[in-house]
């Protein structure tokens, strides 16, 4: 069951409190533990501290898709999205205003896209293939890529280089203010990591970061989010399984499946939107060549 309205899953999310690892049960710091290695990070990026209110769903899926998280291809796909919004975004004027926040900049840089290639798989295993079959695992759309899908390459860890977020709970009244006006420009909540670390420790970057993104049409904006989306979609199907469905129908009910299904799209659709404000942040403080590719890239002799 597809829920039509996208205003459905912002009532959805509008009433769920987020799940902190300190205060997570029992049931959920094992897959809190299994993401958080996977992705090689400090903490929980917030896709996944909502979905957490749906233990089982939120396990199967994590337990499906995380050896591919640990995978040279994963990160090859991950810097493919990066390259792609990087050369989409256009040339923002520099600003050294941003370099308060660079340390923020670049882990949102390193997570954002693959946040989005992972909600995306999600998606996907959601609503199922009714029209159209899976491609042999390991294989790609639509042409051959030089890294072949191998699950479970990368050991899990955490990279020392990124850093932790701060206390998002804090927003100054000026943040509450900025938050607030970029999800108008957006047109969807500014519920990500990234806005709401900037309006907490650094308001005059997240100034800088709205006076940029007003700089760039609207419309062009919308086009880049539907692009990025797209090549996420025919990314992941890379690393999804065959199969109607990625989810047994006996573990979550209908009516819960429904709410999932809503607010895996709404978030989807908010770690787009934050892809792209972090790429323009990247690429303002930076330049495009920063921008294109990893901040933190993985060095195999090391990691392996």
């Amino acid at each position: 069951m597809r829920v039509a309205s996208e205003r459905s899953g912002d009532d959805v999310l509008e009433q769920l409190s987020e799940i902190w690892p300190k205060a997570a049960p029992a049931r959920v710091q094992p897959v809190f533990e299994d993401l958080r290695t996977a992705l090689r990070v400090p903490d929980i990026p917030f896709p996944f501290r909502f979905l957490a209110h749906w233990p089982p769903y939120l396990a199967f899926a994590v337990r499906q898709f995380s050896p591919f998280i640990r995978s040279l291809a994963f990160e090859a796909a991950a810097d493919a999205l990066r390259a792609r919004a990087a050369t989409s975004i256009g040339s923002p004027p520099r600003s050294e205003r941003l370099a308060a926040a660079r340390a923020l900049i670049l882990r949102e840089h390193e997570l954002a896209p693959k946040i989005v290639l992972i909600l995306t798989a999600f998606a996907v295993g959601l609503r199922g293939r009714a029209s159209e079959s899976a491609p042999p695992l390991g294989t790609t759309l639509p042409a051959q890529e030089p890294i072949a899908v191998r699950p479970a390459e990368l050991p899990r860890t955490v990279d020392e280089r990124i850093a932790p977020l701060p206390d998002l709970s804090t927003p100054s009244e000026r943040g509450r203010v900025l938050l607030a006006d970029l999800a108008a420009l957006r047109g969807s909540p500014a519920l990500d990591d990234f806005s709401r670390a900037l309006a907490v420790s650094e308001p005059a970057a997240f100034a800088e970061l709205l006076a940029l993104r007003r700089s760039i049409e609207a419309d062009r904006l919308a086009q880049v989010r539907s692009e990025l989306l797209a090549h996420a979609e025919r990314t992941v199907r890379r690393f999804t399984l065959p199969g109607a469905r990625v989810l047994p129908d006996f573990m979550v009910p209908q009516p819960a499946l429904a709410a999932i299904d809503a607010v895996v799209d709404r978030l989807r659709t908010i770690a787009a939107e934050a892809f792209l404000d972090v790429t323009l942040a990247r690429v303002a403080l930076d330049g495009f060549d920063a921008a294109s590719s990893a901040p933190y890239p993985v060095h195999v002799a090391v990691d392996q």
